[in-house]
């Protein structure tokens, strides 16, 4: 392949890329709605997270109050994530998809663990009060 059909290449994957690339202006209401913590950052999202955040956006309104609450928790979180820290829970995941189901569930129990104390609310010890 010469230069000239590499550059063409390029640039077609590069123009295909950004016309699936979504402007934030563009997105419902409602989606900006649950996407406002990402705002900031949505031109520095691929157009897969932009296109994967816009269909769970959309999905939203459907979603029982417990799982919005969670689904406006881990945005929140996503949203303070460094690049680097985001490249690294991709690659974590990514490993975790590939597991056998016997150990994801060990990974599972396992982290739930190790996190069980973040999730319960700290009591006061009576014996301060």
């Amino acid at each position: 392949m010469d230069f000239r059909h590499q550059l063409i290449t390029l640039l077609l994957a590069t123009a295909s890329a950004l016309a699936c690339a979504q402007d934030w202006n563009n997105l419902s209401p409602g989606a900006r709605t649950v996407l406002a913590p990402l705002s900031r950052q949505w031109d520095t999202l691929s157009p897969d997270e932009q296109q994967h955040l816009t269909h769970m956006a959309e999905r939203y309104p459907q979603l029982p109050p417990e799982k919005q609450a969670r689904v406006r928790e881990r945005i929140g979180r996503w949203a303070e994530l460094s690049p680097s820290e985001r490249a690294r829970a991709r690659e974590n995941y990514q490993r975790f998809k590939e597991m056998p189901p016997e150990q994801r569930r060990d990974a599972i129990e396992r982290y739930r663990r190790e996190h069980d104390d973040e999730r319960k609310p700290h009591k006061k010890h009576k014996d301060r009060e």
